[in-house]
């Protein structure tokens, strides 16, 4: 393998845990969201799309209490030079809001480097629910 590819590969799975203990932190403990989106960001959550930095901030304090658990973490450069410094990366675990009983999911993000720090430039979440009842 190309060793530069082999550290960016390397590169994404650091930043995916760095990345994902910050964003499940602010989730969690209700703390704002905004400075992790860019201006012009897009949240789907379970089908229900929110764009733009200060109401996807406001559509995540409306959330119930949340305790996020991950399970499995996968992270891949993306490797088109156009893109600058970005990664796709996918979490999944449980999830329990308000401390009812807990549920899968599934989240992926696309974060890209901006004036030196991670941000999302998309965000989708889906609750894992048996479509069988």
């Amino acid at each position: 393998m190309d060793p530069e590819l082999k550290e960016r590969i390397n590169e994404a799975a650091r930043i995916a845990e760095e990345f994902t203990k910050i964003y499940y932190d602010h989730i969690d403990k209700k703390k704002s969201t905004q400075r992790l989106y860019l201006d012009s960001a897009l949240v789907v959550f379970n089908g229900n799309g929110v764009s733009g930095v200060e109401q996807i901030a406001k559509f995540h304090q409306e959330l119930p209490s949340t305790e996020h658990t991950l399970t499995t973490l996968d992270a891949q450069p993306i490797l088109d030079s156009a893109a600058g410094k970005s990664y796709l990366i996918q979490a999944s675990g449980t999830v329990k809001y308000n401390n009812e009983k807990s549920q899968a999911f599934q989240q992926s993000f696309l974060i890209t480097a901006h004036e030196q720090k991670w941000k999302i430039v998309t965000d989708t979440m889906r609750l894992q629910n048996s479509i069988y009842g």
